[in-house]
């Protein structure tokens, strides 16, 4: 099963290069579009479910279609496997991961620290290793790009995902997460997850309010990091935009399963880190004070709410 989705989807890497075009035709190779969002993630290199599986190759070609605007970066264990040189001929970037906690899981402050120093774009952040996107990331970030002096270089950007329940039954390949096939997916099988499941945090690194020495050593794909994130921005003045009304982002789910990280055996460490006084609906992408929306032409632009 997990071999015959990977095959799969090696075979139809091509598909990279055809799911940038009609980004290209939209803005060109202006350099001033260029460089505009880093974005992170970390994937599981063993013991893989066949969702997470499947959601992972898709992935591994998904993000890097939307270069030179988005530089996709991935975090692993091992940075000499097989994997990870897939991922470099895919169009990774590939960095060691350097902190986790006790059960192996990765601490998010450190990987957001590590890009930070490393790299030079608009905005840069994590999202979780089984969202696809399609070329509605880049529009919204060009939106952003416009009104990012006004705000004050002091932005965070997220949003909440749309779930695609995935029959493994079915035969799947990289064309079918690229483009017009992943919004008919996302439009004909998907739906809109309620607001305490957040999958993007994308935020500025100078100028932004956020003081990362206060917050607590949150590790990824473990519940209540999420709405902590996002609640720890908004009350350290940090303008969160919401917009998910703008930004596609497909979760590939399992049915009946909202959460898979709830089932390791350090589901509630972020949530005891925490504690228990902190109100996460602070957090949640409805609470923000900015959204995007579009125009009658199609075009990006933040509102007040």
């Amino acid at each position: 099963m997990h071999n015959s989705h990977r095959k799969l989807l090696e075979r139809n890497g091509h598909y990279s290069a055809e799911g940038n075009s009609d980004i290209l035709q939209i803005f060109g190779t202006q350099r001033q579009l260029k460089d505009l969002l880093t974005i992170f993630t970390s994937f599981k290199e063993n013991k893989i479910i066949p969702h997470h599986m499947l959601a992972r190759e898709a992935v591994l070609r998904n993000w890097p279609t939307f270069k030179p605007y988005i530089k996709p970066v991935v975090f692993l264990n091992f940075t000499n496997s097989s994997f990870a040189k897939r991922a470099r001929l895919a169009g990774w970037d590939v960095l060691p991961i350097t902190k986790t906690n006790p059960a192996g899981t990765p601490c998010l402050k450190e990987m957001y620290r590590t890009v930070f120093d490393k790299y030079k774009s608009m905005l840069y952040g994590f999202a979780n290793g089984d969202i696809l996107f399609d070329n509605s990331i880049v529009k919204t970030l060009v939106g952003i790009q416009q009104k990012i002096t006004p705000l004050e270089n002091n932005v965070m950007m997220t949003g909440r995902r749309t779930d695609v329940p995935i029959d493994l039954n079915v035969t799947w390949n990289a064309a079918d997460f690229q483009g017009e096939r992943l919004r008919k997916l996302a439009k004909e099988k998907g739906s809109l997850i309620p607001p305490y499941a957040i999958d993007y945090f994308f935020f500025t690194n100078e100028g932004c309010s956020l003081n990362w020495s206060s917050l607590v050593d949150v590790v990824i794909g473990r519940v209540a990091y999420d709405s902590y994130l996002v609640g720890m921005a908004r009350s350290q003045g940090v303008q969160v935009i919401d917009s998910t009304k703008t930004v596609l982002a497909v979760h590939i789910s399992e049915r009946k399963v909202l959460s898979h990280g709830r089932r390791n055996r350090d589901s509630l460490y972020n949530a005891k880190l925490i504690g228990g006084r902190f109100r996460h609906t602070e957090g949640y992408p409805t609470a923000a004070r900015l959204a995007t929306t579009t125009d009658f032409a199609g075009d990006v632009f933040i509102v007040r709410r």
